[in-house]
Parts: C-alpha cells; structure tokens; sequence
C-alpha cells in the first residue's frame, strides 16, 4: 500500500511538472511568434518611413501647406529680426555680419528647408543600406536569416522544462522581447518625430543663438538611425555562437547574451554619439528627450 502511494504520489508531482512546462512552453512560444517578427519591421527601418501619405501630408509638399507654411513663417521672422538689428547697429554698437553674407545664408537655409524631407530620407536610406549589407553578410557566411523571427527558432523547444537552465534562460528572452518592442516602438515613432522637427532644425543655423538646437536634432536624429547597424552586428553573434563548438549550457547562455545586449544597445550607442538614447523607463526617457533642449 505505501508502495502504491508513493507510485500515485510521483505520478501527480509529474503530471503538475508536465503541465507547467506545457503552459509556460505556450505562453513563451507565443510571445516569441507574436513579438519577434515586429522587432524586425521596427528595428530595420527603411525610407519608406518618411514617405507615408500622412507624414508628407503633415510636413507639406510645397511652401504653402503643413508644417512648410509655418518654418517658411519663420524664416521670414528671422530675415525681420536681422534686419531690426542692422538697423539698430549704429546705436547699439553690436556688430552683425554683412548683408551679402547673411542673405547667401538664408538662401541656402531655405533651400534645404523645403527640402528637409528628401534629405531626411536620404540619410534613412545610406543607414539603410549599410544595415543591408551588414545582415547580407552575414546571410551568406552563417546560410541564414539575419533576423529576430529566425533567431526565436533557436530557441523553441518541444521538450521544455521551466525549471531547468535553458527553461529560465527561454523565460528570461521571452520577457526581454516585451521591453525590446517598447524601445524599437519608440525609436521608430522619435525617428518620425524628427523628421517633422528638421526643417525647423535647419532654420536654427540662421542665427547663432539657435544654432545649438540644429547640433541637439542632427545627434538624436543620426543616434536613432545608427542604432539599427549597431543592432544588426550584434545580431551577427548569436549566428556565429550556434556555429561554434562549445557546451549546450554556455551557448545557450551566450545567446540570451547577446538579446540582453540589444537592451543595453541604445545607451551604448548614445555613449558613442552623445545623442538622445530610449529607456524603457519614463523618467530616463523624458530626461533624455528634455536633454534635446538644454545643450
């Protein structure tokens, strides 16, 4: 009898086992197949970013519609207020620089203004094309996709166990996609952001106490774009792990590794360009964006 009670004892402690590893292998393949596959789309961003009906709608087409009108407005505002200070040189003593020079300038600036959005999906599309390159490359050495939904194949497992190393390591990649999505949905909708803001930008290199804020926009915006190629070499190394003959255990650890590293990509990337990083924490991320205008 106590032989048969301990058997029935075992049984129910295997079939609990059974199904929480049932559960958790569902829950976590879920997230995986839902989650990953957007990290793509939001990570490697495209110039067609910039050329959406709406955002072009909302920047305008021509001098005399969106936000156009109200930078061109501005211009003209800054032309008037030279021209107020030319006038009142002779009895403020303040020296300002020559007309020619000026009005070369505010040529120039208004050129590339109306302009802002071409230029804006010109630098997309060289960070697009470096990011291309970068993952073709590693296409061709690794035989595969360099991409978030093949990486989750890696680690979907029919015969997960919760409670072993690789369960917590499934679980731990799992919960980090959720905090991955948030970044890459900020960055992406930032990077729109910024392209609304430049031609603004560009009109602050006419006068010298505004130039500070074109230096603030051109760092966060090149920081966000280059993000993606710092994203696509890291990438490269769980690839090259799978390929390397080392214990299940260290490379299963390695690859969690290198999704952890994702998260941190944003501040190491800002710590090399001085640019706006994304937290998914919002007081660090307001403080960053707030940091846009206090340089």
């Amino acid at each position: 009898m106590e032989t048969e009670a301990v058997a029935q004892e075992i049984d129910i402690g295997s079939v609990i086992l059974d199904t929480i590893n049932n559960l958790c292998q569902s829950l976590f393949q879920s997230i995986d197949n839902a989650i990953f596959p957007l990290l793509d789309d939001l990570a490697f961003i495209k110039k067609d970013i910039a050329t959406t009906e709406y955002l072009e709608r909302i920047l305008g087409t021509d001098t005399k519609t969106g936000l156009l009108i109200l930078a061109n407005a501005l211009l003209f505002a800054f032309i008037l207020y030279y021209a107020v200070r030319l006038m009142l040189t002779t009895y403020s003593g303040q020296a300002v620089e020559s007309p020619y020079q000026f009005l070369l300038r505010a040529i120039l600036i208004a050129i590339f203004m109306n302009f802002s959005l071409s230029i804006s999906m010109y630098l997309v599309d060289i960070v697009s094309a470096v990011t291309t390159f970068i993952r073709e490359l590693g296409e061709n050495i690794f035989d595969a996709e360099l991409s978030f939904s093949n990486l989750v194949n890696t680690f979907n497992n029919k015969n997960l166990n919760v409670f072993s190393l690789q369960g917590i390591l499934s679980g731990v990649m799992s919960m980090s996609s959720f905090t991955l999505i948030i970044n890459f949905a900020l960055r992406y909708i930032l990077i729109k952001v910024l392209i609304l803001l430049s031609p603004f930008a560009i009109l602050c290199l006419l006068n010298q106490t505004t130039v500070g804020l074109f230096k603030s926009w051109y760092k966060c915006f090149l920081t966000l774009l280059i993000l993606q190629v710092f994203i696509a070499l890291v990438l490269l190394f769980p690839y090259a792990i799978m390929k390397e003959n080392i214990s299940t255990p260290l490379k299963e650890l390695l690859l969690v590794g290198s999704i952890l590293t994702l998260l941190k990509s944003n501040e190491y990337v800002k710590e090399l360009m001085g640019g706006l990083g994304i937290s998914s924490n919002f007081q660090s991320g307001i403080a960053g964006i707030k940091s846009m205008f206090t340089r």
